[in-house]
């Protein structure tokens, strides 16, 4: 058998196996198996699998260090994919504490079609760089590819309310992020709930969620002890919060 018969058919078997490890993680669910694969093509220097490797040992295992490496290593022999790149990009932004470097690597992602991280990008912009019109635009795109995450969609809200004044509209977005329990919306929403004369009981829940997530801030609290003492007659529950509201420096 000729060299160049036997790399085409090697490369061929490899690509095989990589769409299996790939099929593997996404869509049976089987994370292990599939990093045992590609840890075994990357040892045969398919370069592919570098990037895939570290998204899996990030995602899954969370071992910062050891995916950095598999990224690095990818991007050295320009193996990095879009969404190793968007991986790459949220660990630098949430693991490093550098929003500037992940900001770069999320806009690669986006701009090679990796919907994901537009939202995340609107959500940087927004909170690190107060470029309102600019993430408003990125927020928008993620709605329009439905793929807004609830962080994301908390940070639209905020935006929405805080900088456009419009609390209809940052309901929706609230709302989305606290169903799918993302901890710092509960607290919004509950107050949206309340002040809104929306619905009491499932705001009275939601004020709970929060305090049982830490995630009560003072104006909320405040809420959540006008909801205890009007609504429901509580007087010394609701007065404790509004106490902790006070403590916390909060001034109606």
């Amino acid at each position: 058998m000729s060299l160049n018969r036997k790399y085409k058919r090697t490369l061929s078997r490899n690509n095989a196996l990589y769409e299996q490890a790939v099929d593997l993680y996404l869509n049976d669910n089987e994370p292990d198996e599939a990093l045992r694969i590609l840890l075994k093509l990357a040892k045969a220097c398919y370069n592919k699998a570098f990037g895939e490797i570290g998204v899996i040992i990030y995602r899954e295992k969370h071992d910062v260090e050891k995916a950095e490496e598999w990224f690095v290593k990818a991007e050295k022999v320009g193996a990095l994919l879009e969404e190793a790149i968007y991986e790459y990009g949220m660990l630098h932004y949430l693991e490093k504490d550098d929003w500037e470097t992940g900001l770069s690597y999320l806009f690669k992602a986006a701009e090679q079609g990796y919907e994901l991280a537009y939202g995340d990008i609107g959500t940087i912009l927004y909170l690190y760089k107060s470029d309102i019109n600019e993430a408003e635009r990125w927020f928008e795109k993620a709605e329009k590819e439905e793929c807004l995450l609830a962080p994301a969609a908390f940070s639209y809200g905020q935006l929405l309310m805080f900088e456009r004044n419009d609390w209809e509209k940052s309901e929706k977005f609230f709302k989305q992020s606290a169903e799918e329990d993302f901890y710092p919306a509960y607290a919004e929403y509950a107050s949206i709930l309340y002040l809104n004369k929306i619905n009491v009981d499932e705001a009275e829940e939601y004020f709970k969620k929060a305090e049982e997530n830490n995630c009560l801030p003072a104006p909320h609290a405040y809420n959540y002890g006008e909801l205890l003492i009007k609504e429901r007659n509580e007087v010394e529950k609701g007065n404790k919060y509004l106490d902790l509201a006070e403590a916390d420096g909060y001034d109606k």
